[in-house]
């Protein structure tokens, strides 16, 4: 459809003739516009982060609404299977990722690529990209996804280069997305908000083409219905981190693009690549901005696949070498004992080397080694390394072999790990750990997932890693069933050398962190703690961390997540963790209602809250009042009843004055017990033509928002706190010359 729109628009320009040419060049000069130069790039100011119409790279706009939520149905993936996507960041200036839609309406009409550069960008710069994905004509019907027969997949919707001259937006530092927060939105997961000098060129490509998800109801969908995207970057001196928008015709927020992907907190997914520098200091990832030079900025990393079994799961360290092994040297290092009951289904073997390099230069090299168990030579299924600070600082190496579960569950065969570099080629080789899966029908289910990492971290001020930057994170999911949850349990394995302080290392779980936890064997590190009353339903992040400097070379290792127990015990004093009701937040995709915060008791958060019902169910007295909307307001999957919850909603201005109301007057009224009962509503202030309320709420039930109900009462004393109201931006005089220009063509269309 739009190519077609695109041609009739070329075939009239031989139409428009001399007498148009000269009117546009009369209002170019009207408005003492210089033509641009080569240099000038993204001249235009971004209005705000809602409500205005978004230029996109071929020339057009599309209405960017975004007035609530948003945030939950579109992720970025390395694989379509895994729909809710992760964080990646790479180095690869070629590659491919997915668009995917796990959204409740199951599919968006259109699809928009964001690209955002930081640093400089040259005049040589280009982001080649193909998209491929199904094409429909969108429905007029609400809320309705097309059918089998209206798809059609296209394979190239998009191909085009993106250069320099594309990047119509002004520089800046977050990306629109509504009133969710942060206010500022980031541009990429982990970006320091605060920083201000760290700016971003925006530019948005139409893929032409839409995402379905399993929500859409269509079976054997080529990559699950998810927006494939090849590309491929010449001449990246910054950051570039992709982002995705969905643009609907028929929605409960209306026609327009209100979706995208999170990028702070749990839930979060994206793609970034890493530039190379022209020279120092072009451009941060992360941290308090400027230089980061230092290797020991904080990854991000995703757990392998979870497993279910009736039996354990433990993770056992070993201890290492103290020296550094010559080249030709061999040291041996005992296994842990492993006095099992049941059947060994599984053994892992994980060996933590560093400071692999030239004794005389101190240049990091890759380690060359062997390793056998009882003569055995062993092959490495996967190794990863990081350098322990700049390019040529020594490397850190994580090794993962698979072993004989037999000869494991014996115990006490020698390890022996083997330098066989040449010359003045030096390691050390830290310890290891033993994962052990162990099958026992007598045992109840658990369910578990290892994340293999080599991540050295350590506050670098030099380099530009500050406190809080040295973290490694990564994300798990969720346990499934929230009733199976009481003996959960995370644990940590690390490295580092002897004169490390570990009292300044961290593991942290959601919104948890605990300090002093890590055990010492050797120069191996282990942390485990109970992790029940901070799990989430859905997605959990987990983290190791250290406020201490890089000399001794803390390296995280390993994560090991156990889904373990049965229901929580929970009373009214808590549960027997003693641990403290959490709050959780959930933004909800509705045109009234932006966000629900329910504060359950601990491991009894629902898995997901959900807004619906616009009518009033027959045989529901209407509430009192005057009533603006209606809404069913659900949890889902929740093992308790929510403490208490509030709801975060908006009802306009004009309908206010339209009806006589002031807007002091609103309440949210519930119906329970066949009756309806005023809730204690706080009128937080205006903005953008909408009055802004946060209700109490008693439990899940039908909501109707509208004036207080005669006899009733909001139920306190409401603070009105003015909401900030966006500055001022200067117009462009963009739109007043492309109005004029559109006159000019108009009158010499009459004419004709």
């Amino acid at each position: 459809m739009k190519k077609e729109i695109k041609m009739k628009i070329l075939n009239k320009r031989p139409h428009i003739g001399w007498c148009t040419i000269a009117i546009l060049v009369l209002i170019m000069a009207a408005f003492c516009i210089a033509p641009v130069a080569a240099d000038d790039i993204g001249g235009i100011q971004m209005p705000g982060a809602k409500n205005f119409d978004l230029i996109l790279s071929n020339g057009l706009t599309k209405y960017f609404k975004f007035e609530g939520g948003g945030l939950n149905a579109l992720h970025i993936t390395t694989d379509p299977d895994e729909p809710y996507g992760q964080v990646t960041t790479t180095e690869e200036h070629s590659g491919v990722f997915y668009l995917t839609n796990t959204g409740g309406r199951g599919f968006d009409d259109d699809m928009i690529l964001m690209i955002a550069v930081n640093g400089t960008i040259s005049d040589d710069f280009a982001v080649h990209i193909r998209a491929s994905g199904y094409r429909w004509t969108p429905t007029p019907v609400l809320n309705q996804p097309p059918t089998t027969d209206e798809i059609e997949y296209i394979d190239g919707s998009y191909e085009g280069t993106i250069t320099r001259s594309d990047f119509a937006y002004r520089a800046q530092t977050w990306k629109p997305a509504g009133d969710n927060a942060p206010g500022n939105y980031p541009l990429y997961y982990g970006q320091d908000m605060s920083d201000t000098s760290n700016t971003f060129q925006l530019v948005f490509v139409d893929l032409n083409t839409g995402n379905l998800g399993a929500n859409a109801m269509i079976p054997e969908m080529i990559d699950n219905g998810a927006v494939k995207i090849e590309y491929e970057i010449e001449n990246l001196h910054g950051l570039a981190s992709f982002s995705t928008y969905g643009w609907c015709n028929q929605s409960n927020q209306g026609q327009g693009i209100s979706w995208t992907n999170r990028l702070s907190g749990a839930g979060s997914s994206g793609y970034a690549v890493m530039g190379v520098p022209e020279s120092p200091g072009d451009f941060s990832t992360g941290g308090s901005g400027g230089t980061t030079e230092s290797g020991y900025l904080g990854q991000e990393n995703s757990a392998g696949s979870p497993s279910t079994l009736n039996g354990s799961v433990s993770l056992l360290p070993i201890a290492g070498t103290v020296a550094p092994l010559e080249a030709g040297s061999a040291a041996p290092l005992p296994l842990p004992a492993t006095d099992v009951n049941g059947t060994v289904r599984e053994a892992t073997l994980y060996l933590f080397l560093s400071h692999s390099q030239q004794k005389g230069t101190g240049y990091g090299t890759e380690p060359s080694f062997s390793v056998s168990i009882g003569g055995v030579d062993l092959s490495p299924e996967r190794t990863l390394t990081d350098r322990e600070g700049g390019d040529h600082a020594p490397l850190s190496a994580t090794l993962i072999y698979k072993t004989d579960p037999a000869s494991i569950a014996s115990g006490g065969t020698n390890l022996m790990v083997r330098n066989t570099g040449s010359g003045d080629a030096v390691f050390t080789c830290d310890g290891g750990a033993l994962l052990l899966t162990v099958e026992d029908p007598a045992l109840p289910s658990i369910t578990y997932a290892v994340a293999e990492c080599c991540d050295a971290i350590g506050v670098d001020i030099a380099g530009g890693v500050f406190e809080g930057d040295a973290v490694t994170r990564v994300f798990f999911d969720g346990p499934g069933d929230m009733d199976r949850i009481s003996d959960s349990r995370l644990q940590v394995i690390s490295t580092a050398g002897t004169d490390h302080d570990a009292s300044a290392d961290t593991i942290g779980f959601n919104d948890r962190e605990w300090s002093g936890v890590f055990v010492r064997q050797g120069a191996v590190m282990s942390a485990e703690h109970l992790i029940a009353d901070a799990v989430f339903p859905t997605s959990n992040a987990a983290s190791a961390a250290t406020d201490a400097g890089p000399e001794a070379a803390f390296v995280t290792r390993l994560f090991l997540l156990v889904y373990a127990g049965g229901e929580m015990d929970i009373s009214e004093t808590g549960s027997d963790w003693g641990g403290e009701a959490s709050a959780r937040s959930y933004l909800v995709e509705d045109a009234v209602i932006s966000k629900i915060t329910v504060r359950s008791a601990p491991g009894g958060a629902p898995a997901s809250v959900s807004v619906g019902g616009t009518e009033r169910p027959a045989g529901v007295p209407a509430a009192e009042g005057t009533v603006y909307a209606y809404r069913m307001l659900n949890l889902n999957g929740g093992s308790s009843a929510p403490l208490d919850m509030t709801v975060r909603f908006y009802v306009p201005a004009s309908w206010l004055s339209e009806q006589g109301i002031d807007a002091d007057g609103i309440s949210l009224q519930e119906y329970r017990d066949g009756a309806w009962h005023s809730l204690r509503t706080e009128h937080l202030g205006h903005a953008d033509g909408e009055e802004e309320y946060l209700a109490d709420a008693v439990t899940a039930s039908l909501l109707a928002i509208g004036s207080v109900a005669s006899g009733g009462s909001i139920g306190g004393t409401a603070t009105a706190t003015p909401l900030p109201v966006d500055t001022d931006v200067q117009q462009s005089p963009m739109g007043v010359m492309v109005a004029l220009g559109a006159c000019a063509i108009l009158i010499l269309a009459k004419r004709r």
